[in-house]
């Protein structure tokens, strides 16, 4: 098979277009949690007046991260299946992925839309909520935290997992594994020792680091090595 027809193969622009896909989505999770819109007033009713007036960047911003997340899970899982799902710690890396998908869905839920439900309600109410208006964005705010720690922590497992099978691996491509590791450490030292709330800038540096996982995966898939060579047979 020559190099003209590898090219044009089906499988061949499937895999780059998969490729494209996997770093294209990240950059774009990167754009969008760089432009998280964010209030910041100190009295209760300037903060909810700030995310009502934000209500509809909010439902772009996360409307647009649920969406990027949900595509590159299905991306990620089908490296996933090329590893070999019945290996019990690539099947964890998959079982973590789709637990972060979960999570950080309802993060976003309660941050991009219950949040600014609530504030452009009250708003609409008068000044008699806002107490109750921001207690309920503080425990939704708690919420939120958790949940998106904990979903960052599932990513950055999985990510160590895969990127250790790569080293493992005898046809593993063992510099995609250990860039994979560098940044699974990373992420992990960035969420257990990166401030006790997270924002946008500790958020916008764990995924810089995920940023060089997808792309070493993205790279694995382009030149077809590891778990990808065999489609260049035949």
């Amino acid at each position: 098979m020559t190099a003209a027809t590898n090219i044009t193969d089906p499988s061949r622009r499937a895999d780059v277009l998969t490729a494209s896909g996997i770093i294209g989505l990240i950059l774009l999770m990167l754009l969008m949690v760089m432009h998280h819109p964010v209030a910041r007033q100190t009295d209760a009713a300037g903060v909810i007046g700030s995310i009502a007036r934000q209500a509809s960047a909010d439902r772009f911003v996360h409307g647009t991260l649920a969406a990027a997340i949900t595509v590159m899970t299905s991306l990620m899982l089908g490296f996933a299946m090329r590893l070999g799902l019945a290996r019990p710690h690539v099947l964890l890396g998959a079982v973590a992925s789709a637990l972060a998908l979960v999570l950080i869905s309802l993060a976003v839920l309660l941050d991009g839309f219950v949040a600014p439900a609530l504030a452009l309600r009250c708003m609409t109410i008068g000044k008699d909520c806002v107490e109750q208006t921001e207690a309920l964005l503080r425990y939704g705010g708690l919420q939120i935290e958790f949940l998106t720690r904990l979903a960052l922590l599932a990513l950055a497992a999985a990510t160590a997992l895969w990127a250790g099978d790569l080293i493992l691996r005898r046809d593993g491509p063992r510099i995609a594994g250990i860039l994979g590791l560098c940044s699974a450490a990373v992420q992990f030292g960035l969420l257990t020792f990166g401030g006790e709330r997270l924002n946008v800038q500790n958020i916008s540096l764990i995924l810089t680091a995920q940023v060089i996982w997808y792309a070493s995966v993205g790279t694995i898939i382009v030149l077809r090595q590891g778990p990808y060579a065999s489609t260049d047979q035949g």
